[in-house]
């Protein structure tokens, strides 16, 4: 009787602790890439493993230059959307190892132009779109700082492929003021490796 009920104790300590393990976990916040890139991340899944939703805001800039001669005006915006899995282990009471992938989507809208102040006429215009979708290893740390706040950096190395077109419109000063150059060109390419941009930092309320 006496193993009986040492048996079944066991049994029902493995049993809590599988639910434990397996019971649902749900956690939103904010994160943030280069400390000017900001968006929203949820995650859901069980303690061991969860599903990644991010929507990063890629930053967006209106910059303009007024000289004597000429004005410059620069427009960069964009977004960045990423889906993936995580994988965690317990380094510590407060600390917790985080690894796995995203999938991700980036977009990108560039305008550049510049005027000429002498005769108020466009020199030159430049517009180009990219479509980057790509691939990412997530490998980074959680600071646990009670039951609801999480912390977190996280390294992110990728590849990705680069896909779109380029628009520019440019004065001929050789034939007359009048006269443009139009070249359109596509864009493509792949790049991959690991910046200041691939380091992202998370503040996640867990619940």
């Amino acid at each position: 009787m006496k193993k009986l009920f040492t048996i079944l104790l066991c049994l029902s300590m493995a049993y809590v602790l599988t639910a434990q393990e397996n019971s649902k976990q749900r956690e939103v916040g904010l994160v943030f890439s280069n400390f000017d890139n900001f968006g929203i991340s949820y995650k859901t899944g069980t303690k061991r493993s969860l599903w990644r939703y991010n929507t990063l805001i890629v930053r967006g800039n209106n910059n303009k230059e007024d000289g004597d001669f000429e004005k410059i005006t620069r427009n960069n915006t964009g977004f960045e959307l990423k889906f993936g899995k995580e994988f965690r282990r317990d380094i510590s009471d407060k600390l917790e190892f985080r690894f796995g992938a995203d999938l991700s989507f980036r977009y990108r809208d560039i305008k550049y132009e510049n005027e000429s102040k002498i005769d108020n006429v466009v020199t030159l215009k430049n517009n180009r779109t990219v479509y980057e979708p790509g691939l990412n290893l997530v490998l980074g740390f959680n600071y646990v700082v009670n039951d609801n706040i999480i912390i977190g950096a996280e390294m992110l190395p990728f590849v990705r492929y680069s896909t779109g077109t380029s628009e520019t419109r440019e004065r001929n000063y050789s034939v007359n003021s009048n006269t443009y150059i139009d070249v359109d060109s596509d864009i493509s390419g792949f790049s991959y490796g690991l910046s200041n941009s691939s380091v992202m930092l998370s503040v996640a309320y867990r619940f």
